[in-house]
């Protein structure tokens, strides 16, 4: 076992309740609810969680009551959701050495009229940035039967089996809306002071503790920074976070800002252990054992912020719905399937209403449908040949060879296919772990790799029973005039051509908005430089942000629709488009490319024709499907022959993942 993991298998005791390892769980919302009832689905979920042993799983949000939120959330606010909650913690403890915590859970002026029937409530009527909708201003009365909720709430999760409660406290919810100046406009004893406006929370505390008693654990979940213009600041957070634990709290899951912060805050633009610093900071003041959050991909990574002191508990949300079984393979030195920190269909999927799922694991949300993760035994062992190694064809491979078919994979290039070009630039470099998991995979499975190109004579020379064409896909180069060649956005992203300093990139989608940020990546300086410099007071700050942000590379992207990056999801494309903007990129919409020659590209705009000087051209105009092989493998193989991937319709990645899963199942 790496020694640093070593450190996330040392058990810890949170007042009663022990854990057996320092991995948590955080909750998320899933959309896996109706009703505000339990589901089957949900359970599920969970159950192959506590099988894989993380230590600590946080369930929620469970509303407090019916102003929390709306019916999406689990609901905690009557008794009639008692049977439910018991027969998901009760799953739980027998599945694993797995503690069950309930987040209870208000939305304040962040829930929707739509979905709760009525206004939604705030300390004072200030309008969400999420909803457009100004809440109704609480009175203290009305503040009185919210603090209660939160008790009867406590105790009810206390009776349904739960091993602990943790107390919603961040993230621009209720008890944020209170302790922060920018939400809160009172002038009675909830508003003004931080005292005052750490008040509704220090009662919450206090009445939580009294319904569940001095030896239940109570956590709060703690942002330690709002990250949001005339909201607190850490420094501010530290001194309201005292308050919170003089009242009573055992524990503090510490997060970092608000959803409504222009400041990333999981995606893959987020530094790994980028928060780490609020934990500590929050553990050093109250002397509370706390909880560090976001962008903790590996374990050695949390195992070596549990060494150095950093916090107590490390949590790992997406990449335990990448694998569930991440504790135990860490344990065993097995493989991992990483998450890549996508947000495509976890964050993404919250954020449009729809379940969540993942990007890399097709298990993901279904486990009701497949069971678990150990993949039934095909009845009949078959040789399956596989042409391609991307990731619809190493999903595949890897689905055959764990369901005990003998694999063979051709890839003439490099296990991983587009992956290698997708993790270059710097928000997206997780990807290249997704690589490094296919390859560790296939050696332990046995997969057969050959590092040449297929042809259908080596194919006939295996044998096989079943081939699958998995080649992907190639660049679409545009009906357009050109007379000066340019280059693909593919080989620049892969390192192997020079660019200048005058860019023009023809595509605006996601892959154009890629190349723009790797180029803007590679002339800017890195954080190792920055910090340096910083270090040593080597230069002023406003001369180091410029040197770090801006770079020096005049890039252009020319798109024909009306939006740049329109294909990327609604978590990351906010934070691509302020990368691009403060770097100084133009961005020219509505726009046509009709030539590119030496030295230019031609459009037409919506003012008319024009000429664009660039040194470099480079061409992001999507994709075509690969696929020529396959007819001629019909021809000999006949219905044996299946296409998938890029290969039969071009998508994203996690169609082409789950493409190969799903035909590895039926094989």
């Amino acid at each position: 076992m790496d020694e640093a993991i070593k450190f996330l298998f040392t058990p810890i005791k949170v007042n009663s309740m022990e854990l057996s390892n320092r991995i948590a769980m955080p909750s998320m919302h899933l959309n896996f609810t109706k009703n505000g009832e339990v589901t089957d689905r949900f359970i599920a979920f969970y159950r192959e969680r506590a099988k894989g042993g993380v230590g600590l799983i946080v369930v929620g949000g469970c509303a407090v009551n019916t102003t929390a939120g709306g019916d999406m959330l689990i609901g905690i606010y009557d008794d009639r959701f008692l049977s439910g909650l018991k027969r998901l913690t009760e799953t739980l403890h027998r599945a694993g050495d797995t503690r069950i915590a309930a987040q209870l859970y208000h939305a304040g002026r962040y829930a929707m009229s739509a979905f709760i029937g009525t206004k939604p409530v705030a300390p004072s009527p200030v309008a969400s940035r999420l909803t457009g909708e100004v809440p109704h201003e609480l009175t203290v009365e009305e503040i009185t039967r919210i603090e209660d909720d939160f008790a009867e709430a406590a105790a009810r999760a206390k009776k349904a089996g739960f091993d602990a409660v943790e107390l919603l406290f961040s993230a621009g919810y209720l008890v944020s809306q209170f302790l922060s100046p920018l939400t809160n406009r009172r002038t009675d004893q909830y508003g003004g002071s931080l005292e005052n406006r750490a008040r509704f929370g220090v009662e919450v505390i206090r009445k939580v503790r009294e319904a569940v008693g001095g030896r239940f654990p109570v956590i709060i979940r703690q942002g330690g920074s709002d990250f949001v213009k005339g909201s607190n600041d850490s420094a501010t957070i530290l001194e309201a976070v005292k308050l919170f634990a003089e009242a009573g709290v055992d524990m503090i899951n510490v997060t970092g800002g608000w959803h409504e912060t222009r400041v990333p805050q999981i995606a893959g633009a987020v530094p790994h252990a980028a928060f780490a610093y609020l934990a500590y900071g929050i553990k050093k003041v109250t002397g509370k054992p706390t909880i560090i959050s976001n962008r903790i991909p590996t374990p050695h990574l949390a195992g070596a912020l549990i060494r150095d002191g950093w916090g107590d508990l490390v949590n790992m949300g997406r990449p335990l719905i990448a694998d569930p079984y991440l504790p135990q393979k860490a344990r065993e030195g097995q493989p991992i399937r990483p998450c890549i920190a996508c947000n495509q269909m976890c964050f993404d999927a919250v954020f449009t209403g729809k379940p969540v799922s993942c990007t890399v694991n097709p298990f993901a949300s279904r486990e009701l449908e497949f069971g678990s993760e150990e993949l039934s035994k095909a009845k009949d062992r078959l040789k399956v040949v596989i042409v391609g190694g991307g990731a619809a064809g190493m999903s595949a491979a890897i689905t055959l060879a764990e369901r005990g078919h003998h694999v063979v994979v051709y890839e003439k290039d490099a296990v991983g296919g587009k992956l290698q070009a997708a993790a270059a630039p710097y928000d997206k470099r997780d990807f290249l772990r997704l690589k490094e998991y296919y390859t560790r995979m296939a050696e332990r499975l046995g997969v057969e790799i050959i590092g040449r190109e297929a042809t259908v004579d080596a194919i006939k020379k295996e044998e096989p029973d079943r081939v699958v064409v998995a080649t992907g896909s190639k660049p679409v180069v545009p009906p357009i005039d050109i007379e000066s060649e340019p280059l693909f956005a593919e080989d620049v992203l892969l390192g192997r051509v020079a660019v200048g300093d005058s860019v023009v990139i023809v595509g605006g989608g996601a892959v154009g908005v890629d190349v723009a940020l790797y180029l803007l990546e590679r002339s800017t300086i890195n954080g190792e430089q920055t910090k340096f410099l910083l270090k040593w007071d080597a230069e002023g700050v406003e001369r180091i942000r410029h040197l770090a942000v801006e770079g020096f590379k005049d890039i252009t992207i020319v798109e024909m629709l009306p939006d740049i990056g329109k294909d990327i999801g609604k978590t990351t494309r906010w934070i691509a488009l302020k990368e691009l903007k403060d770097a100084g990129v133009r961005m020219l919409t509505n726009t046509k490319v009709i030539a590119i020659r030496q030295g230019c590209v031609v459009v037409e705009t919506p003012s008319g024709k024009a000429e664009l000087q660039a040194d470099t051209i480079i061409l992001a105009a999507g994709y075509r499907s690969e696929n020529a092989l396959a007819d001629k493998l019909k021809d000999v193989f006949g219905g044996a022959v299946y296409v998938i991937g890029d290969a039969e319709r071009v998508g994203k990645l996690p169609d082409a993942i789950r493409a190969g899963f799903e035909l590895g199942l039926r094989l």
